[in-house]
């Protein structure tokens, strides 16, 4: 490959492979705003308290810093500021309660994956380091750090969800966070639909075993006052969602959870493709590989529930010292196959 390619290559595929959108300090601003965090923080890999509190906390200071993830070690914001916002949307009066949840945080661990120059990696990591004014917590600054691995994996997801922050802090109730998190982890597949065994589903939401042990009382404290909260605003969530159950010997064994985007939701997200895409629009006359439209349907259904952009953005770079493919489609889609499975790129 010329030389020249291979630089504008490497000028394409700079790290910042997905964005966080809008402002998270204008809960009433014109663009909504959004965070994208790795599904492996959201689903299965994560062991300690985390509370519905404690995500709300943690993805709205992700979305706080978003910019200077990558770039600044400490940050620092007053607390009155951070409560301001989630008491403007329905959260307490008083700000001690986020001490307390930085607390629980940095006790929050999480295992995650990666791929790293065509291998898979595994990691583990608290969710956050945290100090603050012992005498006046309520009204002093919240000092934190992400640690600095996780806020690589962060920036650069194997698989994430883009969270809408105001409508996820907006949300009541013990498991309503949980569950629209894990709806939004399935909302860019292919087909959304989330299918999970009623077991598996328990732990996600982190029901106790002691409690709420039959389905009608699942349903009825749990699943339906989440699901009305998103279905009696489809506009903010972003998707409204039909749930199905199936039986096994007459007991609910699954649940399905079909979610349809909203027509606004459609339109945002086209804005919303990564925009590193314009480094490889000005890139166009560098001799960079141009993929057909064909190739990027082809790879959704290879790789389902991934985002076929940002892994273009790694496949540009794992072909910047590799001759130039003849097919350069089909190794697009060989590539993400590869990457749905686990396997180290051919």
């Amino acid at each position: 490959m010329p030389k020249t390619a291979r630089t504008a290559l490497k000028q394409a595929t700079l790290p910042l492979e997905v964005h966080a959108s809008g402002d998270p300090w204008q809960p009433s601003g014109d663009e909504i705003a959004t965070v994208p965090l790795p599904n492996d923080v959201i689903i299965t890999k994560v062991e300690g308290d985390y509370t519905e509190r404690d995500r709300k906390l943690w993805a709205f200071l992700v979305a706080a810093v978003w910019d200077d993830l990558l770039t600044t070690r400490i940050h620092e914001i007053r607390v009155s500021k951070i409560n301001a916002i989630f008491e403007q949307l329905g959260g307490e009066k008083t700000a001690s309660w986020i001490w307390e949840s930085a607390k629980h945080l940095s006790k929050t661990h999480v295992e995650y994956e990666l791929n790293e120059d065509g291998q898979r990696l595994v990691g583990v990591s608290n969710l956050l380091n945290a100090q603050t004014h012992k005498n006046i917590r309520a009204t002093g600054f919240l000092r934190f750090d992400i640690p600095p691995l996780l806020c690589e994996v962060i920036r650069n997801p194997c698989r994430f969800s883009r969270l809408r922050i105001h409508f996820m802090i907006g949300l009541s109730g013990k498991y309503a966070v949980t569950l629209y998190m894990l709806l939004e982890s399935v909302a860019n597949r292919q087909t959304p639909v989330l299918d999970v065994e009623l077991s598996q589903l328990r732990q996600w939401l982190k029901v106790p075993r002691d409690k709420l042990n039959r389905w009608v009382d699942i349903k009825r404290f749990i699943l339906e006052p989440a699901l009305k909260q998103i279905n009696d605003n489809p506009s903010a969530a972003g998707f409204s969602v039909v749930m199905d159950i199936f039986k096994e010997s007459r007991a609910v064994d699954r649940v399905r959870f079909t979610l349809t985007k909203t027509a606004g939701r459609l339109a945002d997200e086209k804005v919303l493709k990564p925009r590193a895409f314009e480094q490889l629009k000005a890139a166009d006359n560098s001799g960079v590989l141009q993929l057909p439209t064909s190739a990027y349907e082809q790879a959704k259904k290879v790789a389902p529930g991934l985002d076929v952009y940002a892994i273009e953005m790694e496949w540009r770079n794992w072909l910047a010292n590799k001759p130039q493919p003849k097919n350069s489609a089909g190794s697009f889609i060989g590539f993400c196959r590869s990457k749905y499975q686990g396997k180290r790129p051919p």
